[in-house]
């Protein structure tokens, strides 16, 4: 697990699933995460998926000595408020109005850096919190909270938060940053700060929302949770890139916890409709920016135009192969400026290292079966990189149309299309779509996590809702009453659950990737109906 830290600026598109909260990278980003670290600092410290850091907290979920793969939770009977929609994490349908939110958010971000730069400044002449003491406030236990320094911290952000308030119900967003023009490079080169500072409004945020909750200011607490899943919308559909949507998915997941502590550490009203209310669907959907990713790769290879039935000779196939390598090496270096091997001398080099390779490509096509002997092995290479760029992105796009728990099912039968580690693919070809296209395990796992984890505690708060009308834990969560639980959104079936006792259970999800151990939640029903 490699925990990274943004700085300032932040790159697009490749890698952006480092900001997902999940760092665990597939095999096939591992060349993109070299050419992409610079935008990023490791302090080993900061991540936003609280689960992975094995924290010990009391009535959290927590890890157990014994296996590590347990976590214990507390609820207490809670029934549904009156009227069922008093707590909204979503504006209401009345307050909702079509207008522009960019202004407000904008406004918000620079007096967010504004307040963070005095907070730098402070900390330079040793009058404010220290940076981890400020981290550990936000998974410490709701009891263990020093409201009073946390709320004095909190203060320097109060400007930031209210412009943030005034957009909460502005519900369009037209963040144009005019991108159709420019190469792909010049789009790697894009810089993002705002990334990096919606992320810290969010975790402001929802500090405020835990002293809310410590105080059992139910209200207060929702507000602050609505205003951060909007944000987190706000985020994800501002610009075009993965990495846009991935932001927006962290900061909803910030959200998240804050309602898990709630649920977990204290005894707050029920909160299922109120989570119902959240588009999760919306909120977690990655197809759009992995479409535009994909049409990144037509972008690096537009540069060759469309090749002709005929062959088009040697010395045009190698201009255009130069054409395609200096665009990739222009790609590598605005993601990382390094030492690189010029492109003449990989021209010398790489059409007699995949020559062949190429060519026995070609020979399995319709087009060039039985005719391969009249290209060069420039145009060999020149043709194959193209075809395979082609087909890789095109099944990228094409699996991500499937629900995400089904494209997973079937992860053999789509990785024989997407999997940038196969041997068939040419050096170069293997080249520009490592570096354009993020690892596809790690897209849809992203999503998967958050829907999962916001179903989670929907089914949750449905177990508090049934104790607080029968005085015990259901049996079982099929068919559960009064409301239903929600399914794992990776299986499309109900959570595993077991109930050992009318007040202890044990409620499972399926792991959302490799190393997923803390899968299993202990249930211990506490207070009386």
């Amino acid at each position: 697990m490699t925990k990274l830290k943004f700085t300032g600026t932040c790159f697009p598109g490749l890698l952006a699933l480092m900001l997902a909260g999940n760092f665990t990278l597939e095999p096939q980003s591992l060349v993109a995460q070299t050419l992409v670290s610079p935008a990023f600092e490791t302090d080993g410290k900061e991540t936003d998926d609280k689960e992975t850091e094995g924290k010990e907290t009391e009535g959290k979920p927590q890890q157990e000595d014994t296996s590590g793969t347990e976590i214990q939770v507390t609820l207490t009977p809670a029934g549904a408020p009156d009227p069922l929609l008093r707590y909204r994490l979503w504006p209401a349908p009345e307050t909702r109005r079509n207008v522009s939110v960019d202004a407000i958010i904008s406004r918000a971000i620079i007096l967010t850096i504004q307040a963070s730069n005095s907070e730098s400044s402070n900390s330079d002449a040793g009058t404010t919190t220290d940076r981890n003491e400020v981290q550990d406030w936000q998974t410490m236990p709701l009891a263990q909270l020093p409201i009073a320094k946390v709320k004095k911290y909190l203060s320097q952000y109060g400007f930031a938060l209210n412009e943030l308030k005034r957009g909460e119900s502005l519900m369009r967003t037209d963040y144009e940053l005019h991108l159709q023009d420019l190469t792909t490079p010049e789009l790697y080169g894009t810089l993002l700060p705002e990334m990096q500072q919606a992320r810290q409004l969010s975790r402001v945020l929802a500090l405020r929302a835990r002293v809310a909750a410590a105080e059992h200011r139910w209200d207060d607490m929702i507000d602050d949770c609505r205003l951060g899943f909007r944000l987190a919308d706000i985020t994800g559909t501002r610009g075009h890139f993965l990495i846009s949507r991935l932001v927006g998915q962290a900061i909803a997941s910030v959200m998240q916890e804050v309602i898990e502590d709630a649920i977990t550490q204290g005894d707050p009203p029920n909160f299922y409709w109120a989570l119902a209310s959240v588009p999760a669907q919306h909120i977690y959907e990655t197809q759009e920016a992995i479409e535009f990713e994909g049409s990144l790769v037509s972008r690096m290879i537009k540069t060759v135009g469309k090749l002709p039935d005929a062959p088009i000779g040697e010395e045009l196939a190698r201009s255009k192969l130069r054409e395609l390598m200096e665009s990739n090496t222009a790609l590598s270096q605005t993601i990382q400026p390094l030492e690189a091997p010029t492109t003449m001398l990989l021209m010398d080099t790489l059409p007699i290292a995949v020559a062949e390779k190429s060519r026995q490509l070609l020979a399995n096509t319709d087009q060039w079966k039985n005719r391969t002997e009249e290209l060069s092995n420039s145009e060999c290479v020149l043709r194959a990189t193209v075809l395979e760029a082609q087909r890789t992105r095109d099944a990228w796009i094409a699996w991500s149309y499937l629900p995400d728990y089904l494209s997973e099912k079937y992860s053999d039968e789509r990785d024989k299309f997407v999997n940038l580690n196969q041997d068939s693919l040419p050096g170069l070809a293997k080249m520009i779509l490592m570096q354009i296209l993020p690892a596809f395990d790690s897209v849809t796992a992203a999503e998967l996590r958050g829907i999962q984890k916001h179903n989670l505690l929907q089914t949750l708060e449905a177990l508090r809702m049934h104790a607080k009308q029968t005085g015990e834990l259901p049996k079982a969560i099929e068919n559960l009453r009064p409301v239903p639980a929600l399914p794992d959104p990776i299986t499309q079936k109900d959570f595993a659950y077991t109930r050992s006792s009318p007040t202890t259970a044990t409620i499972q999800r399926s792991p959302t990737r490799q190393g997923d151990l803390k899968t299993k939640l202990n249930i211990t029903l506490k207070g009386t109906p």
